[in-house]
């Protein structure tokens, strides 16, 4: 008998709360709600594409910039990062990069260090931010492929089943963000 009467007292309480919101949601129209909401953004606000730019230590030539890099991700390590793309023909600077900075990879004398700075661009071409990375070596470069058809694909009009990508994982010195471009 105890328990109908909790159960009974459970679904008046329900009943009274529901009665009491759709009350007071009643005399709201939309703008009113949609106030309390999250901002709507559109494609051309949000970050939408990257260019990538290194300095190397000494280099006379004035670094290296590259807008078909498709990802990035931060790894382990307060300014570890990785860089993901598809490779291609307008990166051959940046495999040289890539093949000067594995090899000297052991020396402490002879290494490759260069800086990085990656500028995020919204859809309407504006700068968002600038991610800075200062002291940079390559730490792993390698190349995979991706078969899956329910994987993000970067090139979207490409119908062939498989995806050939290569991650380059960088070890930095130091990590900041600028919003000067």
């Amino acid at each position: 008998m105890l328990e109908t009467r909790t159960a009974l007292g459970l679904l008046v309480l329900a009943i009274v709360g529901t009665s009491i919101i759709s009350f007071s949601l009643v005399g709201l129209t939309p703008d009113v709600i949609q106030a309390f909401a999250a901002a709507t953004l559109n494609s051309k606000d949000v970050a939408k594409f990257m260019i990538v730019k290194f300095n190397v230590e000494g280099a006379s030539n004035g670094g290296l910039t590259f807008g078909t890099f498709s990802r990035i991700g931060f790894v382990s390590g307060d300014a570890n990062f990785l860089l993901e793309s598809l490779p291609s023909i307008d990166k051959k600077s940046f495999y040289e990069l890539v093949q000067k900075s594995l090899k000297s990879k052991g020396s402490i004398v002879n290494q490759v260090l260069f800086d990085a700075k990656i500028e995020i661009f919204s859809g309407g071409y504006d700068h968002i931010e600038t991610l800075v990375c200062k002291k940079c070596k390559i730490t792993d470069y390698f190349v995979h492929t991706v078969d899956s058809k329910g994987k993000y694909r970067f090139l979207e009009d490409d119908d062939s089943n498989i995806e050939i990508r290569e991650v380059t994982k960088f070890d930095c010195t130091g990590f900041n963000v600028s919003l000067e471009q």
